[in-house]
């Protein structure tokens, strides 16, 4: 999760300009570790209600595969929504403004704070949206909120205006996550320091509080989205962490929504060692090839 001006080191994602040392090999998509055709997967999550597309931040060769993913979905399901980590839900006028035609790109870009990078990682999904007339939601917790989080837990979110929670989801939100991504979590945020947070940093509860809060409003846009434009299928995009294994959006999806058809599509790049990627990482997982070299990266979160 890229996050400038939230103090949560190890969540937020390194976008760093990539000098590339290898030329990145055409992506293969394997299921329950055993490859399949990309025309196969995309015939199968077209009948989905959900799809979630766990990226690694700043990794080019899997942006690519995103747009692709996009126009191939939507060629087998024409009503079809993308939904974007990338854009936070107070700018959502901003963003159906500029699909719309009303405002221009530059004023778009000037109002909506988006990620660095957007021109080559996000900008050919929202202009083949803008195109194809397909409605893009901004699903994000506002960041000047998950940072209240970070600092002094979500109860804190309960002291904002009314004006101001109307960006949020239902407050307060549930903490019951499963044990699997709560023992992730605290893996995580707890290295290098353990439970106890060093001076200065934020605790390892708040983390984890702020971590569930992108989750949760991020689960809460979609099922709005859904429910609001009547489509059959949001392609969720968002980094890895919020949806792999099952974990953070899925599992909010799942208890809001038992009877929801989920899948996970995670990309990859080429494990170092030239091993297969998990299986378990989501129900495709997608190795994107080679990852070009960066001067410090971190993964999708």
């Amino acid at each position: 999760m890229y996050s400038p001006g939230v103090f949560l080191p190890l969540l937020a994602a390194a976008i760093l300009p990539m000098k590339v040392t290898a030329q990145s090999d055409a992506p293969r998509v394997y299921r329950g570790g055993k490859p399949v055709s990309f025309e196969t997967m995309v015939e199968a999550i077209s009948a989905m209600d959900v799809v979630l597309v766990g990226e690694q931040h700043g990794f080019a060769a899997g942006h690519a595969f995103e747009e692709r993913l996009l126009r191939a979905l939507h060629a087998q399901q024409p009503k079809l929504g993308l939904s974007l980590e990338m854009f936070e839900t107070d700018v959502q006028g901003v963003l159906d403004e500029y699909l719309g035609g009303h405002i221009t790109e530059s004023a778009f870009l000037a109002a909506s704070r988006p990620w660095p990078h957007y021109k080559t990682d996000y900008r050919p999904m929202v202009e083949y949206s803008r195109e194809a007339r397909l409605p893009v939601t901004a699903a994000n917790a506002p960041r000047r909120y998950v940072n209240i989080v970070s600092r002094n837990g979500q109860q804190a979110l309960l002291r904002l205006p009314r004006a101001s929670r109307a960006y949020l989801p239902k407050l307060p939100y549930s903490m019951d996550l499963s044990a699997d991504y709560d023992a992730e979590l605290t893996r995580l945020f707890g290295a290098p320091h353990g439970p106890a947070p060093a001076a200065g940093m934020p605790s390892l509860e708040n983390m984890r509080q702020a971590q569930a809060l992108w989750d949760h409003s991020m689960a809460q846009s979609i099922l709005s989205a859904r429910r609001r434009l009547k489509l059959k299928t949001v392609m969720h995009v968002c980094g890895s962490m919020h949806c792999e294994r099952g974990f953070g959006i899925v599992e909010r999806l799942r208890k809001a929504s038992p009877r929801l058809r989920i899948a996970t599509v995670i990309l990859r790049p080429t494990p170092e060692d030239g091993s297969q990627l998990s299986p378990d990482l989501g129900d495709y997982v997608v190795d994107c090839g080679l990852q070009p070299r960066a001067a410090g990266s971190a993964p999708g979160s």
